[in-house]
């Protein structure tokens, strides 16, 4: 299995961030400027998150059993999926 690489950030921390984004927001306490740099920043994390979960869904799709062993098959990244509208994710 490939290691990810170390600038890259993790799932679990992506989606603390977006939470983190969320509460700030909600709690109608920041200024302008800093709310709508927080939404970028929740949007941007949501966007990752969803890349990551695409890549995680067809891994799991390609995964086979042949005579009793699990084996993985490459798949190439789909280019429309990673340009996807982040308003199809709500």
């Amino acid at each position: 299995m490939s290691k990810k690489p170390k600038d890259e950030p993790q799932f679990e921390d992506l989606v603390a961030q977006v939470e983190a984004a969320l509460q700030q927001l909600e709690s109608g306490e920041l200024p302008l400027e800093e709310a709508l740099k927080r939404y970028e920043d929740g949007v941007a994390g949501l966007r990752k998150c969803y890349e990551i979960l695409k890549k995680a869904e067809k891994k799991v799709q390609l995964l086979t059993e042949r005579q009793g062993e699990v084996s993985e098959k490459p798949f190439e990244v789909d280019e429309e999926a990673q340009g996807e509208d982040p308003k199809k994710l709500f």
